[in-house]
């Protein structure tokens, strides 16, 4: 069943990204949301002004206040609209493929999941997860 044009949009965080943002990585951020009980909604933005940009105004769009931009080299960053447009909430670069992969770096999550899990645990208010490699 769809909605009338004149209901509102259900509550969820919303993920901006670019066009070419790896599928992957939306994917992750998408399942990390999920796995926190906080309904996610994904569409392009053809803003080229990055993740920080994409995900000020996917906050903006956002009923629970809380937007994700992914940029199209995999970049992630989850935003609050309370926030200054230029300080996000949460970052996940991409990760360094030069970048020795220790024990605590392997079982770590995929790329992009960590950044969706911030983004839900905002709305829900828990603490962020530990930025990635981060030992206990």
């Amino acid at each position: 069943m769809s909605r009338p044009a004149s209901a509102p949009e259900p509550p969820a965080v919303v993920v901006h990204h670019h066009p070419d943002a790896p599928v992957a990585v939306l994917r992750e951020v998408l399942a990390g949301a999920e796995e926190e009980g906080v309904p996610v909604e994904a569409s392009p933005d053809p803003e080229t002004d990055g993740a920080v940009g994409q995900a000020h105004r996917a906050a903006q769009r956002s009923r629970l206040d809380v937007g994700v931009g992914v940029d199209a080299d995999g970049s992630v960053v989850v935003h609050h609209v309370k926030l200054p447009a230029d300080r996000p909430a949460f970052t996940e670069a991409v990760p360094d493929p030069a970048a020795p992969a220790g024990p605590e770096v392997a079982a770590d999550r995929p790329h992009g999941r960590r950044a969706g899990a911030a983004a839900a645990r905002i709305v829900t208010g828990l603490p962020l997860p530990e930025p990635a490699g981060a030992r206990p």
